[in-house]
């Protein structure tokens, strides 16, 4: 019966005899639960463990004259690039190794190596991690095991109870050729001494008593029948990942990247306009404020202002510079030697009208040049209109000046 999707547990994803997947969950106790069966791998509800099939990976298993894990490391990745096994461009995340034994300066140590060619289905860019399938499961002491993965057999063989030596073989049921290829697997992993005497072989999942009888024969093992049983997640974890979802992981952490980066502009950005509209209150709650103080000053600038406008006003009986009689002799002194007279001379409300006779229009334009170019009348606008040509020749003028201080109503 399929169990229920809960969050807080870790999926498993593995591959079952035919076509179809089995979805397991671990949940806080770590014992496996069978969840349901799944079509296609991407149907996994989050972030999952994928069991590899035997046939996307090989294993190559050695004995190595060191104990240092980080010189292993090294020995078995040259061994496997000269067997042709490991490009030497390949990626670390390619090969995968763990120490099996180490006794006397030696260490008996197995690399399990991704198949080139990985199938587009298994890359799944939420899948945490990618284990051999053989080692995710409970495998018996000193055994050969054989099981069914995606319509083939595949087998394992245990030093101890870790797995030594795992493979796809040739044929999806128990043959002759099968037999015998069981019996070459042991021949070789004894001959070169890793594995220890087995004591049997073991059956898992639909086998007849025909199957355990022609590797009894073949092989020379005691066979036994049990059902496969649930997966066990490994430890330490598989550093394996296939360079489809390496791809993946790349492209995911540079979007993380770029979307953080976009984040932060919209952060300084949006931080750029709350201090822009912080500033503009601020600079309205300020003019709001000098406004208030401009009103609260507008009566004592009034009075002020009325004190100054008298004073001007007074300027005109305080000023001897404005005295009618100055005036006049500020204007006369700028009289020619000849050919031009005052006719009359005025101050009407503080403006000053000057009559006069030139001898000719242009000098009549000069002597009103003079009279505003006069320092000592520079405290008034001065203009001229046309002056009227009398039949002799002779200009009559008029030159107006208007105070630039206070005027006398």
């Amino acid at each position: 019966m399929a169990g229920k999707v809960e969050r807080a547990q870790t999926y498993f994803l593995r591959a079952v005899d035919g076509e179809g997947w089995e979805l397991w969950g671990f949940s806080d106790s770590r014992r496996a639960h069978f969840i349901r069966r799944l079509a296609q791998p991407s149907e996994t509800p989050g972030a999952t463990v994928v069991a590899l099939p035997a046939a996307r990976t090989f294993c190559f298993a050695t004995w190595l004259s060191t104990g240092d894990r980080s010189v292993a490391a090294e020995m078995l990745q040259l061994l496997l690039e000269q067997r042709g096994l490991l490009g030497r461009n390949s990626t670390p995340a390619m090969m995968d190794f763990r120490v099996v034994e180490s006794r006397d300066s030696q260490s008996l140590a197995i690399a399990t190596v991704l198949q080139p060619e990985f199938p587009a289905e298994l890359a799944l860019q939420r899948a945490t991690r990618f284990e051999p399938s053989a080692f995710t499961l409970p495998l018996p002491q000193d055994r050969l095991v054989l099981w069914r993965e995606q319509g083939r057999l595949a087998v394992a063989a245990t030093r101890g109870r870790e797995s030594i030596h795992f493979q796809t073989l040739g044929d999806r049921e128990i043959s002759e050729n099968v037999a015998l290829e069981l019996k070459c697997i042991v021949l070789e992993l004894e001959a070169h001494r890793l594995c220890h005497r087995f004591l049997g072989a073991v059956l898992w999942g639909d086998f007849s008593e025909e199957d355990a009888a022609r590797i009894e024969k073949t092989v020379g093992l005691r066979v036994s029948r049990e059902s496969i049983p649930a997966p066990s997640l490994p430890a330490p974890a598989s550093r394996l990942v296939p360079p489809a979802v390496e791809a993946l992981r790349s492209r995911k952490r540079r979007l993380d990247r770029i979307r953080k980066a976009v984040f932060a502009a919209l952060a300084l950005y949006a931080a750029a306009i709350l201090s822009l509209i912080g500033y503009m209150e601020w600079q309205r709650f300020r003019v709001s404020k000098l406004q208030s103080e401009v009103r609260s000053q507008e009566p004592t600038v009034g009075a002020i202002e009325k004190t100054a406008d008298r004073w001007r006003r007074l300027q005109w009986a305080v000023d001897p510079h404005l005295y009618p009689v100055e005036l006049l002799h500020q204007v006369a002194k700028l009289l020619p030697a000849e050919g031009m007279r005052l006719t009359g001379f005025e101050v009407q409300k503080g403006k000053v009208l000057v009559h006069g006779e030139a001898s000719t229009a242009p000098a009549a334009f000069n002597f009103a040049e003079a009279v505003k170019a006069d320092p000592a009348l520079r405290m008034f606008q001065w203009q001229m209109p046309s002056p009227n040509l009398r039949p002799d020749g002779r200009a009559e003028f008029t030159i107006e000046g208007e105070p630039k201080i206070a005027k006398i109503d």
